[in-house]
C-alpha cells in the first residue's frame, strides 16, 4: 500500500478557543471547508468523545472522492485531537493546537496508507499529484477557518515528512493557488502548448512540402468527427468554418486537459529534467492520440506520420517549457 506521512501548519489570528472549536465540531466541515462533502456520526462515544466515529468523504481538485471513518482516540482540550482511520486511507490523523498572543497555531499531521487498488497501482508514478491533492484540500480548510472566524490566515506550510531533506513550503504565488493548481496558470500552459505545437506542425508540413491547407482541413475534420460524428469526414478537405471552430475547441480544450500533469508536478521537475520529462510526456500523448483513441476512432490512423510525431514532442517540451517559466515568475511574484 502507498504510505503518506503529511503535515500542514496553520498560522491564523484568532482565539485558540474559537480554532480549537471549529476543528473539533467535524460535522459542520461541510459548510465552511471547500472538498469536506459530507461528514456523518457513526458512533458518539463516551462523555469526552473519546471512541467515537465519524464518516468523512472528501473531495480535492482531483476527479475521485476519498471516503473513510475516524475513531476519536485522544481529546484534550484547546491541545489535541487524534483518531485513527480506516477506509479508503487507514492510519493515524493528529491535530495539534498551540498559540503565541493573537495567533494561535494549528498541526495537522497525516500518516495514512491508501487501500485503494487503483491508487496504489499509479502511486509511484503521480505520487506528487496526490500530496498536491491533499494540500488543495488543506489550503481551502485554512482559508474557510479564516473565513468562517472572520480574522486572517497568516501563512500556512505544507511538508512531506516523508521526502528526504523535506522542508515546510509557504503559501505559493498568485501563479499557483495556496495547495495545488491555479486554472490560470492550467489554461496559460495548456493553451501556449498547444498553440507552439500547432505552429511546428504547419512548419513541418511546409518544410516537408506536404500541402498545408488540405492536411489542416483533413486533420479538422478528422478531430471534429469526435464530437460532430463521421458524418463531416468525407471529403473535399475545404474550409468549414463550423468544423474549423469545432475542432480549435477540441483540440485546445485537449491541450489544457493534458497540461493537468505538468502543471501538477510544478517545482518537483527542473531545468533539463523537466524538459525531458516534458518531451517524453509529448511521445506518451502521441501513443494516446494516434494509437489509443484510433480504438475507438479509427479514422485517426491516417495522421500517423514523423510529423504528427514531431508535433506532440514539441507540444511536451512546450509545457514543461510553459510550466518552468510560470514557476519563475510566482517565485518572483512571492518574495
Amino acid at each position: 500500500m502507498a504510505e503518506y506521512h503529511l503535515l500542514t501548519i496553520w498560522h491564523i489570528e484568532a482565539p485558540i478557543e474559537n480554532v480549537y472549536g471549529a476543528i473539533l465540531d467535524s460535522l459542520q466541515w461541510p459548510h465552511w471547508w471547500k472538498g469536506s462533502e459530507k461528514v456523518e456520526q457513526k458512533a458518539s462515544g463516551d462523555v469526552d468523545g473519546i471512541d467515537s466515529i465519524r464518516r468523512y468523504s472528501w473531495r480535492g481538485e482531483l476527479p475521485y472522492s476519498v471516503v473513510f471513518e475516524v475513531r476519536a482516540t485522544h481529546i484534550e482540550e484547546l491541545v489535541a485531537i487524534e483518531g485513527s482511520a480506516k477506509g479508503d486511507l487507514e492510519g493515524v490523523g493528529r491535530w495539534h493546537f498551540s498559540r503565541k498572543g493573537q495567533v494561535s497555531s494549528v498541526h495537522y499531521e497525516w500518516h495514512v496508507r491508501s487501500t485503494k487498488r487503483w491508487m496504489n497501482l499509479v502511486a509511484p508514478f503521480v505520487r506528487p499529484v496526490f500530496i498536491r491533492n491533499h494540500e488543495y484540500v488543506m489550503a481551502h480548510g485554512g482559508k474557510g477557518l479564516a473565513r468562517l472566524l472572520d480574522s486572517r490566515l497568516l501563512s500556512q506550510e505544507n511538508i512531506d515528512l516523508m521526502a528526504k531533506g523535506s522542508r515546510p513550503q509557504a503559501l505559493p504565488g498568485p501563479l499557483r493557488e495556496s495547495g495545488w493548481i491555479n486554472p490560470l496558470m492550467l489554461l496559460i500552459a495548456g493553451l501556449s502548448a498547444g498553440a507552439v505545437a500547432t505552429l511546428a506542425q504547419l512548419a513541418l508540413w511546409w518544410l516537408a512540402e506536404v500541402p498545408v491547407f488540405e492536411t489542416l482541413f483533413r486533420d479538422a475534420r478528422l478531430t471534429a468527427a469526435l464530437v460532430m460524428g463521421p458524418g463531416v469526414l468525407p471529403p473535399p478537405s475545404t474550409a468549414q468554418w463550423d468544423i474549423l471552430l469545432v475542432a480549435t475547441l477540441i483540440h485546445f480544450a485537449l491541450s489544457v486537459l493534458y497540461a493537468f500533469v505538468p502543471v501538477s508536478l510544478v517545482g518537483h521537475l527542473r531545468g533539463w529534467v523537466a524538459l525531458a520529462a516534458g518531451g517524453l510526456y509529448g511521445l506518451m500523448i502521441y501513443v494516446v492520440n494516434l494509437y489509443g483513441l484510433t480504438m475507438l476512432f479509427p479514422w485517426f490512423s491516417v495522421a500517423r506520420d514523423w510529423i504528427t510525431l514531431i508535433a506532440h514532442l514539441v507540444f511536451g517540451l512546450a509545457l514543461a517549457a510553459a510550466c518552468l517559466l510560470l514557476a519563475g515568475k510566482s517565485d518572483r511574484f512571492s518574495r
